[in-house]
């Protein structure tokens, strides 16, 4: 497998991509790793590491726009590492630099798959049992019924090829589970999953997300969104809770390391870092982003994520299980 990293993307630097890139390496030495940056910065960062460098020298900044990238930072490192999957030169990107200019570089660069009219971001949620994926997180926040429909397909296929789930339960987000619950977007989609070559488990609630009620969770990218911001405040709450009551809720009797231990397991199910990257579904090629405040456990596994999905997960699977499905509107 080869991934192209953008090395300089994300709110901690380029320093934290590269001991990302030196913890993956640790387990694998196979891979190979395409690094896109000003090489002058990254080469005394990566002393000893077998990667290779692909100067990019200009950086899309986390506040530019989209369509300013575009016009203006056609040399940037984002742009580097699209190109490098254009060309058949790497398999999959993974960037934590910004989401919007990555998901516009795919679109332009990369193209859409046969008969997807919009993109959509997919992520895994915890689960007591797994994980759920949700789709779309906020790559299209404007959906029409047939986007929904899409997205159904596209998640099925992605939790099936690349999570090892044969049959995964898909749901449409709502607010109740009768079919006559939603709003127009909702109703109208929900008669076109039951017709959809998916296991379609009807509407579900957001509380069934980290349930594990379903494998899939389809709704629009706005309200993708602000249920992945929501679920990351939690997180943080719920850790500095955690962390102010462990030793009254354990007890004496539980010392400082089991503690810590008890906290770290507890986070590895819940942490964004745990799972590195969310795919960006519907371009015709394997784009990874990360959270901008990405630590180098959340690079290592995004590189991780992105080379087993782009080994098990063959965009050709996407593309033939909407071949059944009528033109988008």
């Amino acid at each position: 497998m080869r991934i192209a990293v953008d090395a300089m993307g994300g709110d901690r630097g380029p320093g934290v991509i590269a001991e990302g890139v030196r913890h993956f390496r640790q387990e694998d030495g196979d891979t190979e790793i395409f690094l896109c940056g000003r090489r002058e910065e990254l080469e005394p960062l990566y002393e000893g590491v077998k990667v290779t460098f692909i100067d990019a020298p200009t950086v899309v900044d986390m506040h530019d726009s989209a369509s300013v990238a575009l016009k203006t930072k056609k040399d940037s490192s984002i742009a580097a590492a699209t190109m490098l999957v254009k060309e058949g030169q790497a398999d999959a990107i993974l960037t934590m630099g910004n989401s919007g200019a990555a998901a516009a570089f795919a679109m332009f660069v990369l193209g859409r798959l046969p008969r997807i009219s919009k993109p959509a971001i997919v992520a895994p949620f915890p689960t007591p049992t797994g994980v759920t994926h949700v789709l779309d997180l906020g790559a299209t926040v404007d959906c029409k019924p047939d986007h929904l429909l899409q997205f159904a397909i596209m998640g099925s296929v992605y939790s099936q090829y690349a999570y090892n789930k044969p049959e995964p339960k898909v749901g449409l987000l709502s607010i109740g589970e009768e079919e006559t619950k939603g709003n127009e977007l909702t109703l109208r989609a929900h008669k076109l999953l039951k017709d959809a070559p998916i296991n379609f488990a009807g509407n579900i609630e957001g509380v069934d997300i980290m349930r594990g009620t379903v494998d899939v969770v389809v709704c629009d990218g706005f309200i993708g969104n602000v249920i992945l911001k929501f679920g990351e405040g939690l997180v943080e709450l719920f850790f500095r809770t955690l962390k102010l009551e462990t030793a009254e809720v354990l007890g004496p009797d539980v010392n400082a390391e089991n503690r810590r231990a008890l906290m770290s397991e507890i986070m590895q199910r819940v942490d964004y870092n745990a799972y590195g990257g969310a795919e960006l579904l519907g371009v015709n090629g394997h784009c990874l982003i990360g959270h901008g405040r990405s630590d180098h456990r959340a690079v290592a596994n995004g590189i991780r994520s992105a080379r087993n999905i782009a080994r098990k997960c063959p965009l050709n699977k996407i593309s033939q299980a909407l071949e059944s499905v009528s033109a988008p509107a």
